[in-house]
């Protein structure tokens, strides 16, 4: 019968997972060892590098990619130590993969940390984390069962998705990894950009892996379905940009191009709205509008508002925006008072 006790990493004094993974890997007679991890660095992987040099040929890694997170340095301290990860991309910036195992196990019995900590330096010592330290006996038909269906599960699946979960043989693979942005460079703080024109790499050709999406049973007949009120979706889109320009984004090259950090709303990329009216008097009429009689055009119109920044899925915080509209021109502008 299985036997589980608790680990919480930074909330109990005697409870990190950097010991605790170390100490699993070390287990006597242990004759394979599987680990599944959403994220790992080279900081992550140096903590228990002693560890995993010794059950290197007895070890397999499964790691997540095209996260933000998970870097080339990670895999090549991995293969100096003799292991050669899998690597699980799901094309998918919505759905990573995240399954956090540290398991040892041979015919007799099984060792698994199972939680959140991932294979980075915050993981294993600094984050706040909390895992299961779980030991199975595989004469229960029950333990068996639990192991079987977590091992088989992840290992089978580079014969399942072949595109998407593939072993790293080589440095090279490596190495075109992070040319096509699915591995992070640690020297470097890489944001998402885009430009205009550029054409789609290769990567994001590869289609989204397909996964099991558990949808709301519908009622069984017979029963009536209770009465609720579906929350409505307040998201509308109410404008959208051409392609920014340099100017725009504050990176200008030419001379005697000034930087202004300043985006005019006018037509964009929309049709059929009078766009000397329409932000001013629709998407921004709530705002507490003002005049400054100092300026040297008082004739400007000025509010603030409070905008979250979100590029490609990521969220950079929320800022305060000051938006000006000049009534005696047909735009309109958003300066970033960041």
């Amino acid at each position: 019968m299985a036997e589980i006790k608790i680990l919480l990493q930074g909330l109990s004094e005697d409870d990190d997972h950097d010991t605790a993974v170390n100490e699993l890997l070390q287990l006597p007679n242990i004759d394979n060892y599987l680990l599944s991890l959403a994220f790992a660095r080279s900081g992550g992987v140096e903590r228990i590098s002693g560890s995993l040099l010794g059950v290197a040929g007895r070890i397999q890694i499964f790691v997540g990619i095209r996260n933000g997170i998970t870097s080339i340095q990670s895999l090549f301290s991995l293969f100096k130590l003799g292991i050669k990860a899998f690597v699980v991309d799901t094309a998918a910036n919505n759905k990573i993969f995240h399954p956090k195992i540290y398991a040892a196990y041979n015919n007799e019995l099984a060792h698994i940390i199972l939680g959140s900590a991932n294979l980075t330096f915050g993981g294993l010592n600094r984050n706040i984390e909390a895992s299961s330290y779980i030991k199975l006996n595989r004469q229960s038909l029950t333990d068996e069962a639990y192991l079987i269906k977590l091992v088989n599960v992840i290992t089978d699946m580079p014969a399942a998705y072949p595109e998407h979960v593939f072993q790293i043989t080589t440095l090279r693979q490596a190495v075109v990894l992070l040319k096509e942005g699915r591995l992070e460079d640690e020297r470097v703080t890489r944001l998402p950009s885009a430009s205009k024109g550029e054409p789609e790499k290769e990567r994001d050709k590869l289609p989204p892996i397909p996964t099991y999406i558990k949808t709301t049973p519908k009622p069984h007949k017979g029963v009536k379905k209770r009465t609720t009120r579906k929350a409505k979706n307040t998201a509308v889109l109410i404008w959208e940009s051409k392609a920014l320009t340099e100017r725009s984004l504050n990176i200008p090259r030419g001379a005697n191009t000034n930087i202004t950090g300043d985006a005019n709303l006018g037509l964009g990329a929309m049709a059929d709205i009078d766009f000397q009216h329409y932000f001013r008097d629709v998407v921004f009429s709530s705002l507490r509008w003002g005049i400054d009689p100092t300026s040297r055009s008082p004739h400007l119109e000025r509010a603030e508002m409070d905008v979250e920044l979100i590029i490609k899925n990521i969220s950079y915080g929320t800022f305060n925006l000051e938006v000006t509209h000049d009534p005696e021109q047909a735009h309109q502008a958003m300066h970033s008072t960041m």
